[in-house]
């Protein structure tokens, strides 16, 4: 078996193909947040819970390889490999969360010597044509490194760019356009935000050939409603979840909860209003 069919195979589940994914790679964009003050005791609660894969930068990669050790079946891991710069609430004056540029922050080498089954990058879609140039380069720049050493990449297309306006935010019809021009830079799987309809998910899972995963976001919303996505989202052949501060951002006691209803959900096929109600999830 070649090193990148092990090494995908390594971040979903044996039994199920599907995959519970925390990814807690914020904190180089956003510094200190709730829930993720402390990086390796984060890591460290999640190996505990038994999740597929765990989602980090090179820091906290390197930081946490001890935690890996000696496991008979660690988690997979995944290392976020770039920089998006954004304005910060405590810049002056403050820019709010503007895409202002772009930078590899890590390299694919430093993911194989720290033991990453995958590296994932972010692409923002609707931004000012050069800085849009920018992602590609960098993006197709770092497909060719893992290309080159058999290393998966996690491609996250979104519609957070200024140049969309709110209203199509995580419309149907770009977030496909997103998945296939990720598809065309060479991801082996794809982070996306649930589009809206079971149905338009349906189609961009037949038509991508690569795992999908569906990402969380702010945490808004009732816990419910994203047991209920994450339902449909398996339902229509997508693999899973990778949802951070939906998880995290919560009292250890009810995120442990959260984290079981959804490997419920994703691995045993579980009903979401039942999983809802059988770990008191409103």
């Amino acid at each position: 078996m070649k090193a990148k069919e092990e090494r995908m195979k390594h971040l979903f589940n044996d039994a199920t193909g599907n995959s519970i994914m925390i990814p807690i790679d914020h904190g180089l964009i956003k510094g200190v947040l709730e829930g993720i003050e402390d990086p390796v005791k984060a890591v460290k609660k999640f190996i505990e819970l038994k999740v597929d894969a765990i989602l980090m930068n090179f820091g906290i990669l390197k930081l946490t390889d001890f935690l890996f050790e000696d496991l008979e079946s660690p988690p997979g891991r995944l290392m976020g490999i770039d920089f998006n710069q954004l304005g910060y609430g405590w810049q002056i004056p403050p820019r709010g969360d503007v895409f202002l540029g772009h930078c590899v922050s890590a390299t694919v080498e430093q993911a194989i010597k720290y033991n990453a089954d995958a590296v994932k990058v972010f692409f923002a879609l609707g931004l000012e044509h050069k800085l849009e140039l920018d992602y590609y380069r960098n993006i197709c720049k770092i497909v060719s490194e893992c290309d080159k050493y058999d290393m998966p990449i996690m491609i996250e297309p979104t519609t957070d760019g200024q140049c969309i306006s709110e209203d199509k935010k995580d419309d149907p019809e770009i977030t496909a356009d997103g998945c296939r021009i990720a598809l065309e830079m060479g991801a082996d799987i794809l982070k996306i935000s649930y589009p809206k309809n079971k149905d338009a998910l349906a189609a961009i899972v037949a038509n991508s050939h690569v795992p999908i995963l569906i990402r969380g976001g702010p945490k808004t919303g009732a816990l419910s409603s994203i047991l209920q996505i994450t339902k449909d989202s398996v339902d229509v052949g997508a693999k899973g979840t990778i949802m951070g501060r939906y998880v995290w951002q919560r009292p250890e006691e009810e995120m442990e909860r959260v984290v079981k209803a959804l490997q419920d959900i994703v691995h045993n096929n579980a009903d979401a209003n039942k999983t809802a109600a059988k770990y008191s999830l409103a």
